[in-house]
């Protein structure tokens, strides 16, 4: 079996960049990612990234891969089961095959943050949704809730505006903590309804989402519930080496991204 000098799993920015710099210091390396892109083809606009302005987060995930193809970089798109260590090797089990490293980054990135709320498993695809993407004509015309105070959601919101007959924004807190400049879009949305101080508890509907009950007895008629309320380190994998994690949950790292495991670094 081949045994490459790294392999990088995780097919997001972070482990694309590595591959990258991989491939201009010569390692023979392979980027496994079931996903290429991750939590970035979400994205509605991507407006920090140097050299990047007013692209969608599929549109960004298409520069990512023309970069990729351009330097050759290896990769396979194919969902990581297990990792073990053999002597000085490591082994990779994928589901679809076995590979070889000497040498790993993770760059597992995260997913999204899953909440409780009553009947929401009931009602998951029938209404209630993490993240949209892009394309937002599914909801012309119809009334929309978003749960979240920070960019993601603040974005949404924006972004279902110009499509929705109404949009509610649920945050928990007293004031968003958006970026500024997204603040200032939302405000200009006028068929945005924020609500502060207040939390989604129930779900109610026939076969489809029909209502959301808020926990100060509000309800509110609504065709759709999008959840925005964050993400969450991606770390299921990392047992079967032991690696290290701090009280959030992300991989530790000294200063040159080495965890408490030789040669498995983290990005």
């Amino acid at each position: 079996m081949k045994v490459y000098d790294l392999i990088i799993i995780g097919a997001g920015p972070a482990g694309i960049t590595a591959g990258i710099y991989a491939k201009n210091f010569g390692l023979d390396c392979l980027i496994i990612g079931e996903k290429t892109g991750g939590l970035v083809n979400a994205a509605y606009k991507v407006e920090n990234y140097p050299g990047i302005f007013n692209l969608s987060g599929k549109e960004l995930t298409q520069k990512f891969l023309e970069h990729q193809k351009y330097l050759k970089i290896t990769s396979k798109k194919e969902r990581v089961l297990h990792l073990l260590r053999k002597g000085a090797r490591f082994s990779i089990s994928t589901n679809k095959n076995k590979y070889q490293a000497k040498t790993l980054i993770l760059a597992f990135g995260t997913e999204v943050r899953k909440i409780k709320i009553k009947n929401i498993e009931r009602f998951e695809n029938k209404g209630v949704s993490y993240r949209i993407g892009d394309n937002t004509s599914f909801y012309k015309n119809k009334i929309v809730a978003v749960i979240g105070g920070a960019n993601a959601a603040v974005m949404t919101a924006v972004m279902l505006a110009k499509q929705a007959k109404k949009v509610y924004l649920i945050y928990r807190q007293a004031k968003l903590r958006a970026d500024t400049i997204w603040l200032s879009r939302i405000k200009k949305a006028k068929n945005v309804e924020i609500i502060y101080k207040a939390n989604v508890v129930d779900l109610k509907g026939k076969s489809r989402l029909e209502k959301v009950v808020l926990d100060n007895k509000k309800q509110l008629k609504v065709n759709s519930l999008i959840i925005e309320a964050g993400s969450v380190p991606n770390t299921f994998l990392i047992h079967d080496l032991g690696i290290k994690t701090n009280k959030q949950g992300y991989i530790k790292t000294d200063k040159s991204q080495a965890t408490n495991v030789k040669e498995v670094f983290a990005a």
